[in-house]
């Protein structure tokens, strides 16, 4: 009777485990949406303000958004078709790169432009690295990347990509959107031209110290993203063949590959749930007006969710402090607001173009799934009279 009674506990224990996590999967969905400036491309997290900047390419403006009740409370025009942006937390400034080929420096305080810097042709991409206090900006149009000091905003160092060799491959050129891994001091920089290579350069010094190849079999070889896991020590990098690579930063091998729904363009780590949410700017899963966001759990590399958002959503931005991620639907110029939370309250819809489509499994993830509560406790009592029984 013993043994019986702790196998019985067993799988009530694993069936209570399945519940939660499925309910905390269930529970993330999009909670609002937002009217921005036209063509949405960049978005960053400002944590000192609790403000999200919104870059809007045709415009030539950089909207900002309060996390408090997610309206505009500012407009910044800014440069020429601005591109993308990064908060650097160090100085309160956001950097916004321009196809002027300048970098636009705004003051969170006053939300207007302090500075420019310029740099290389067509920059597009940029990423803070705290540990240096520096600015890495990559110049699509000139193959290098620009190194900015956020002291004095002044160019410290040029990176050439071009120069260095990537195998049986060819060169790398038009570096795309990189990304900062604080645990080794340096950035992942992938290619799209040529053999498609991710180049490492080393914080230290400035310099290439590794190149990675996607594997000879991958014939569409286009990275346009890359994104740091911290919990994993790992980059995840989406190529133009609908597959996400993951980079150990470790040995700088891949180690593992994910088939996404279609275009994997952006990133962002969740570290409040572990997750990685990725923007499908190609994918018409959802239906033919609408694209998605994918969700992946880094504990086995497998999508977990897909969320339905606006169309061509390109970059997202995680609100720390909210739990929320923001994403750039550059299509029809909205910003989707989507919940990490176990406790998403009922969204009846929103009057916009996002239409309350919430994802393509037919639930409506911004509503807790109340069966599951009544299981739990079902199986609770269960347990309870399990108890008494084994204490007599």
């Amino acid at each position: 009777m013993k043994y019986t009674m702790g196998k019985l506990l067993g799988v009530i224990f694993v069936v209570f485990f399945t519940l939660c996590t499925a309910n905390s999967v269930n529970a993330i969905g999009v909670t609002s949406t937002i009217t921005v400036g036209t063509n949405p491309e960049g978005i960053t997290y400002d944590s000192g303000k609790g403000e999200i900047f919104v870059s809007s390419m045709a415009n030539n403006t950089v909207s900002v958004i309060s996390d408090s009740n997610n309206t505009v409370v500012a407009t910044i025009p800014v440069g020429s078709s601005p591109r993308e942006l990064v908060y650097d937390p160090g100085v309160g400034k956001i950097y916004v790169t321009s196809y002027d080929s300048k970098v636009y420096v705004i003051d969170d305080d006053t939300n207007k432009v302090v500075a420019n810097v310029t740099v290389g042709f067509y920059p597009t991409y940029l990423a803070y690295d705290s540990g240096k206090g520096e600015i890495f900006v990559s110049n699509m149009g000139s193959g290098t990347v620009s190194v900015i000091l956020d002291k004095n905003n002044t160019v410290v160092a040029t990176v050439n990509l071009v120069a260095v060799p990537t195998g049986n491959f060819g060169t790398g050129l038009q570096p795309q959107a990189l990304c900062y891994d604080s645990g080794k001091g340096e950035i992942f920089v992938p290619c799209r031209e040529g053999s498609g290579p991710i180049h490492v350069i080393s914080d230290t010094n400035n310099t290439v110290v590794a190149t990675i190849l996607l594997p000879e079999t991958v014939i569409i070889r286009e990275p346009e993203a890359a994104c740091y896991d911290p919990n994993k020590g790992e980059i995840f990098v989406g190529n133009a063949d609908n597959t996400v690579y993951i980079i150990s930063d470790t040995n700088n091998t891949i180690v593992d590959s994910i088939l996404t729904l279609g275009g994997p363009v952006g990133f962002v780590y969740d570290s409040g749930k572990g997750y990685m949410f990725l923007a499908n700017q190609y994918d018409n899963s959802i239906s033919a007006d609408y694209n998605s966001v994918s969700v992946i759990s880094d504990t086995n590399n497998t999508i977990i969710k897909t969320i339905g958002v606006g169309m061509q959503p390109k970059t997202l931005a995680y609100d720390s402090a909210k739990g929320e991620v923001f994403v750039a639907n550059s299509y029809i110029n909205t910003v989707s607001v989507i919940s990490d939370s176990t406790s998403v309250p009922d969204q009846p819809g929103n009057n916009d173009n996002n239409g309350g489509q919430q994802n393509n499994n037919g639930d409506n993830s911004g509503k807790k799934s109340t069966p599951g509560f009544e299981l739990l406790i079902v199986i609770g009592a269960a347990a309870f009279v399990l108890l008494l029984k084994r204490k007599r």
